[in-house]
């Protein structure tokens, strides 16, 4: 049934609408020449377009439009500083202020995200289990506690730039161009940390990643350091293209990576110039904006820079505008020590801090003091000498204390080198100091970090986007082992402070040689009091530590508030390294002496230096030496749990292991093995997993390797790492496969147990899976550090026993898939038959044959938890027996002694019965007797040769009745009672007729 209210209804609003437009449209006055734009018509398959002229919306309608005209070539664009003028379809000059790519597009002030990008965040591992290493120190170590949440993290704006914050999230940074032509990419970046993942790719309209051999170089950009920008350049071919940049960082917390600009060449025309922003200008035919110099300022679209006025105004580099000069105070000069004399007296004079901004003329404001004169030097540092009024490094074999004149080394004796710094009045000779700009560029103050007598300070400057370093190259370590030494080389010990008015970081950094990346071994954030921190070396190369300091970065709203981090200031009290190859010696230390050349030898691996007599003497049984304490028998330490001594270098595992009386010899497995963990996809299809290498039984040791770097000439090569447990990022791509990002997470053996307890660590019972065979524990500590982990990384080897398995198999444990639940303890099973107790005695069980031919069987096989070494799997012994068993034996003994007891009693019964018998054929007998004529009654009387042996009851007398008679045999019972000695009697009478 047609509904007619309905189609009344919608014929109503049709008719209704059509009549609005009507009325909009003539409304609207026609539309003149003057209310037409161009723009171009997509490009059809001939590459060309159209120029049609388009009414502006709302303004105008009908008219008469220009005819369409055929516009220029899809690929064509104009050269920089120009744009495409549409009407005459030529490209035309920027006006000054303005500024144009051509064909490209430039992003460099992230505010917000501009339009055609896009950030995407997914979770790429499952979620761990919170863990931690217990110190029975009462020491407690805890790891970071990973948020699984991508809010705030990944891909963000900050202060202008796109910064990747990590987490165990997969954050991607996308952008979707066309490109009319081939161009190309170029951004600018800081990826101060190999830590985090972070790889560029290049997607065509199929979505296909594209892999030629040119984006294969790029695909991951090289790391920089914390204040270098590094700047890649990526060809593009034409065609739609999708850009990303991903970053990840499975565990722990690292440096963020930062990307300060990206432009795009090869987009189609641009129509119009782009105004300069802020703090910088252009001139006409600009193809970028120069930035405003400090002391002048600029608004957006400027042609040229304004001057801030000198006496009452500055204004730092690329300024919107100028800010009032604020009166000085004690934060604005610094004090400089000038050389010693020969009277050991100085003068300190005082200068403004550069570029000086505060002014002295104003009311409250502080003048900079007089020079003081005739000031006392403080003495040097240990292992310096005064000379020409500066503390200079004693000679070789040479020391001092400071306070006296270097003197040489007595004999038998060598000088104990180290860089002490107690004293700052000047910077030490190996010590540097530098100043960088957040865009890489040289500070204008020529100070950084100011020497002020009995500290180092950074100097006071009103920028908040400067790095503050200071520098210690160390020529390398001491060492009598090799690289491999489960010691320590060396220690770097400082004592530190920070103030600030925000969020100030304060780094310390390590720099191998053979690494050639920095290494944030420590890090701070805000006020921090006066503190020390110390942090073992454990390779003897060539080495530099920076301490950076980053004023706090404030926000726009805090510089509203005129808040000064001109405050913001850090330091360094003593820094103090100990067994350097060079340096300076406050003593000497004993050693043994060539017998010739009376030069001191350094003592063999493994082996101390005696106190008294300086000679070597090896480390006893169970320890191995300190490399960087190699004097007294207290420089052996003792081995860990269950290990034993190489000669007093290290200590390894012997793998032939006793715990509860029970033997194990895990040498079957001796070799080196790799556990794969969970591949991880990402939504575009990409994956990755990780790689542990675990040597075992002191085979040789485990390998990691990075082959990313490769792809990049231009990058420092990482080298090839050696550990007894080691894990790497793998990338299996079409063509080949790439390992990434290295990490030794077993450096050295701490201890073997078949508990979760070690000498000074104990694991959580709920970090390993539960076995219901015997399980033995490796626990191992790697020398490479974290911020997030407080003890470091750990590795444990789980092996398990299992007895029916006739293989090896090496694994992840199934709670943390990837190796690991919190990024600081990694753990490996090994689940074999080899790791089972070595059956015992008490292990057997006894089976008993059949005896056969008087020899007999017995079997001893082993239980199902232990197994047989070198042995058969069951034992036999042959032993002489009886045919039958002793059991048989019994039951034919009872059987016997049953039968021989019914054969007794029946010979009993019949010997009763023949009596019964007896005694009643002597009654017949004794009845028929007379008259013959009817068998006598049965008697049971005695006989003459017979006594009464009955008792007195149960007596029968026999009567004989008078008279004789044909039944004179009959007899009747007459029983009667006598009271004759308390007896029954009855008379047994001869019955009548």
């Amino acid at each position: 049934m047609v509904c007619w209210s309905c189609v009344i209804e919608r014929g109503f609003i049709f008719i209704s609408l059509v009549y609005f437009c009507n009325w909009f449209a003539f409304s609207l006055r026609e539309c003149q020449q003057s209310d037409f734009h161009f723009e171009y018509t997509e490009c059809d398959k001939f590459g060309g377009r159209w120029r049609v002229a388009v009414p502006d919306v709302g303004t105008c309608t009908g008219g008469k439009p220009p005819a369409p005209v055929r516009g220029r070539d899809c690929s064509f664009s104009c050269p920089p500083g120009t744009f495409l003028h549409l009407q005459s379809q030529n490209c035309q000059s920027c006006p000054a202020g303005t500024y144009s790519l051509g064909g490209g597009i430039r992003y460099d002030d992230f505010l917000n995200l501009p339009k055609g990008f896009r950030i995407v965040n997914e979770i790429s591992s499952a979620v761990p289990i919170q863990t931690s290493l217990i110190d029975n120190n009462d020491k407690v170590g805890n790891f970071d506690d990973p948020s699984f949440s991508c809010n705030g993290t990944g891909w963000q704006i900050r202060g202008g730039t796109l910064t990747y914050i990590p987490s165990p999230c997969l954050s991607t940074l996308l952008y979707n161009v066309k490109l009319v032509r081939p161009g190309f990419v170029r951004y600018k970046y800081i990826y101060p940390d190999n830590g985090v993942f972070l790889s560029f790719h290049v997607q065509n309209e199929q979505c296909l990643n594209v892999n030629d051999n040119t984006l294969s170089k790029h695909t991951f950009p090289p790391t920089t350091t914390d204040t270098n920008w590094n700047e890649e350049e990526v060809s593009l071919s034409s065609g739609p293209i999708l850009l990303s940049w991903k970053a990840m960082v499975l565990h722990g917390q690292h440096r963020p990576i930062v990307i300060k600009s990206i432009e795009i060449r090869g987009v189609a025309y641009t129509q119009e110039c782009t105004l300069c922003p802020n703090g910088t200008f252009s001139v006409a035919n600009s193809g970028v904006c120069q930035p405003c110099q400090p002391g002048t300022y600029s608004n957006a679209g400027a042609s040229s820079c304004s001057q801030c006025d000198k006496l009452s105004e500055y204004s730092g580099p690329k300024a919107a505008k100028c800010q009032l000069r604020p009166p000085c105070t004690v934060h604005d000069y610094y004090a400089v020590h000038s050389a010693c004399d020969h009277e050991k007296k100085a003068t300190i004079n005082y200068r403004w801090s550069e570029p000086k901004i505060c002014r002295s003329d104003l009311t409250g404001a502080v003048q900079l003091p007089e020079s003081q004169l005739n000031v006392k030097c403080p003495p040097c540092n240990p292992g310096t000498f005064l000379r020409g009024g500066r503390c200079r490094i004693c000679p070789k074999n040479y020391f001092s204390s400071g306070n006296e004149e270097c003197q040489l080394c007595p004999a038998n004796t060598q000088p104990d080198y180290e860089y002490s710094f107690i004293w700052w009045n000047e910077l030490p000779e190996n010590v540097t100091s530098t100043c960088q700009t957040l865009e890489g560029n040289t500070c204008d103050g020529s100070e950084s970090w100011l020497p002020l007598g009995d500290r180092i300070s950074t100097s006071h400057s009103r920028r908040d986007d400067v790095y503050l370093s200071l520098i210690l190259e160390v020529a390398g370590f001491r060492s009598t082992a090799n690289n491999d030494a489960q010691t320590p080389v060396g220690v770097v010990t400082f004592v530190f402070q920070t103030q600030c008015i925000g969020d100030c970081a304060f780094f310390f950094v390590e720099i191998p040689q053979s690494v050639g990346r920095p290494t944030i071994i420590g890090d701070w954030n805000g006020t921090v009091s006066k503190r020390s921190f110390s942090y073992q070396v454990h390779r003897p190369e060539r080495t530099v530590f920076q301490w950076i300091f980053v004023r706090s970065q404030l926000s726009t709203e805090e510089r509203m508030q005129n808040r000064d981090v001109s405050f913001d200031e850090a330091s360094l009290y003593v820094i103090n390294v100990t067994n350097t190859v060079n340096g300076g010696a406050s003593r000497c230390l004993l050693c043994p002496v060539h017998q010739n050349t009376k030069e001191c030898l350094p003592c063999p691996p493994g082996h101390f230096i005696v106190n008294e007599s300086g000679s070597c003497a090896p480390c006893p049984a169970g320890t191995f030496l300190n490399t960087s304490i190699n004097v007294g028998p207290e420089a052996c330490i003792p081995c860990g749990q269950n290990l034993q001594s190489r000669q007093g270098i290290e200590c390894v595992a012997n793998c032939k292991l006793q715990f509860n009386d029970k033997q194990y010899d895990l040498s079957p497995l001796n070799g080196v093995y790799e556990a794969k963990s969970l591949e991880i996809f990402s939504r575009d299809g990409s994956r990755y997993f990780h790689l542990f290498n675990v040597s075992i039984c002191g085979a040789m040791k485990a390998t990691c390797k990075d082959t990313i770097d490769q792809l990049n000439p231009n990058s420092v090569q990482i080298p090839t790492l050696h550990s007894d447990v080691c894990k790497v990022t793998v990338l299996p791509r079409e063509t080949d496969t790439l390992f990434a990002n290295p990490l030794s997470i077993g450096d050295r053996l701490v201890g073997i147990s078949s508990s979760l307890r070690f000498d000074q660590l104990t694991i959580p019972e709920n970090v390993i899976e539960q076995w219901h065979f015997p399980q033995i524990f490796f626990l191992y500590k790697s020398f490479s550090v974290s911020r997030s982990c407080a003890n470091g990384y750990y590795a444990i080897l789980t092996f398990r026993c299992d007895p029916a398995s006739n293989s090896s198999k090496i694994s992840l444990p199934s709670t943390c898939p990837d190796g690991t639940c919190d990024g600081c303890l990694y753990q490996v099973v090994i689940t074999s038959r080899f790791a089972c107790p070595i059956c015992s005695a008490e292990d057997y069980k006894e089976i008993v044959g059949e005896c056969v031919h008087n020899l007999q069987t017995i079997h001893r096989i082993p239980a199902k938890h232990c197994i047989l070494i070198g042995q058969d799997h069951t034992e036999s012994t042959v032993v002489r027996c009886q045919s039958i068993s002793l059991q048989v034996q019994l039951i034919i003994a009872i059987a016997t002694a049953v039968i021989v007891f019914l054969f007794i009693t029946l010979l009993l019964i019949r010997k009763k019965n023949q009596k019964l018998q007896y005694k009643y054929m002597k009654l017949v007998q004794s009845a028929s007797g007379k008259d013959a004529e009817l068998p006598g009654a049965e008697s049971c009387a005695l006989t003459e040769d017979e006594e009464d042996t009955g008792s007195a009851s149960d007596r029968i007398l026999f009567v004989h009745g008078k008279g004789k008679s044909r039944t004179s045999g009959w007899l009747t019972l007459d029983r009667k009672s006598t009271t004759e000695n308390g007896y029954e009697s009855t008379a047994l009478t001869a019955a009548s007729d």
